[in-house]
């Protein structure tokens, strides 16, 4: 048995967005479930009047505040005989409409669940 699950959630202000894939299946006595999550959340705007002050903002900006972090974890519960392994990308990047310049904060999580029906 194969199950997909998709959702496409925006909030009510337009200002975050949620997209989010689910499958689970089962083979040889274990259930695989994985999740794929994205997150964007609008952080600010910068309006500019010229392309040339947008460049000279650009300069500006420290590389290093963009950095992506990366979070990686992996649990096993024996009770229910039960791996779970998760992978998380947090960072910010921007977005250029004309003269206007979005922050965009997101996370991309991955996670992968092993249930294992039958032990050997």
């Amino acid at each position: 048995m194969r199950e997909l699950l998709f959702k496409n959630i925006t909030s009510e202000n337009k200002k975050r967005r949620d997209l989010f894939v689910s499958e689970t299946f089962e083979k040889n006595g274990v259930t695989t479930t994985t999740q794929r999550r994205s997150t964007y959340i609008l952080g600010s705007r910068s309006k500019f009047n010229t392309p040339e002050e947008l460049a000279e903002w650009k300069k500006t900006v420290e590389p290093e505040a963009n950095k992506r972090h990366v979070f990686v974890v992996k649990k096993r519960d024996t009770k229910l005989h039960k791996d779970i392994f998760i992978c998380d990308v947090v960072g910010r990047f921007y977005a250029v409409s004309g003269c206007d310049i979005y922050s965009i904060v997101f996370k991309h999580s991955f996670e992968i669940d092993f249930l294992y029906t039958h032990t050997t």
